[in-house]
């Protein structure tokens, strides 16, 4: 299916299901589908990620960008979400093939499934922080990787 074309509706509000709906957009739209135009209506002006000192909707694009050019057949789906106050978190599972560098590491060609954690707080219907978080040994070992490099955290 071509989703270039798809217009995509993004929740209003800031109720707890608007929010969990807004960070599947991320997950199921923005990397999955590379829609990095709705960055803008999802992440803050201010939006900070301490992990990869990224900022604004911009960042995010940044990360996707790079994710995608190490696995651009990602397929990043929403397995399970919960939501109290003002914070969104988020399994998902992930299923890729490394074509290109990540983190380091260089491209293997190999398929990879693994769960990543996406934390994510929001003031209003906006995102204005996020971590995430996976298991980057189990991913080397399917990627095929047998020795630990350990990657700089201060950009995707």
């Amino acid at each position: 299916m071509d989703t270039a074309n798809t217009q995509i509706v993004v929740p209003t509000g800031s109720s707890l299901e608007a929010r969990k709906q807004r960070i599947a957009l991320l997950f199921e739209e923005i990397i999955t589908n590379n829609r990095l135009e709705l960055a803008d209506e999802i992440f803050a002006d201010d939006f900070y990620w301490p992990q990869f000192d990224l900022r604004g909707p911009e960042g995010v694009r940044t990360w996707v960008r790079a994710f995608r050019t190490a696995f651009p057949d990602i397929s990043d789906m929403v397995q399970e979400q919960t939501a109290e106050g003002d914070l969104v978190v988020t399994r998902v599972e992930c299923i890729a093939t490394q074509l290109g560098p990540f983190r380091g590491l260089p491209p293997s060609g190999r398929k990879a499934t693994f769960t990543a954690i996406g934390i994510d707080r929001f003031r209003g219907d906006k995102v204005i922080e996020r971590s995430a978080h996976f298991d980057i040994v189990d991913l080397m070992r399917q990627l095929g990787h047998t020795e630990l490099v350990v990657p700089a955290v201060s950009k995707p």
